[in-house]
């Protein structure tokens, strides 16, 4: 059985909050707690999009001081709030 992953996303000025769990689904949470859930399939769609779609969008944008880093379910926060 595979266990979720949690991650944190961020950069100098924002944090987003990424689960993977064991199916795959994707819940991208932000800094007050907006949730967004994904199912592998969309998930999938969303990266082809963002990829082939709005990817021009993203040309000028800095990502090199964007940090990706794998924490724990502990460190997310929001993660008891219904």
């Amino acid at each position: 059985m595979r266990m979720a992953k949690y991650y944190k996303i961020h950069d100098k000025k924002e944090v987003i909050y990424v689960i993977v769990d064991d199916g795959g689904s994707v819940i991208i949470v932000d800094e007050v707690g907006r949730k967004v859930f994904l199912s592998k399939y969309q998930a999938k769609l969303m990266k082809f999009g963002i990829e082939n779609v709005i990817s021009d969008s993203f040309k000028d944008v800095d990502s090199s001081n964007v940090k990706v880093e794998e924490i724990k379910r502990e460190q997310m926060p929001h993660v008891n709030e219904k």
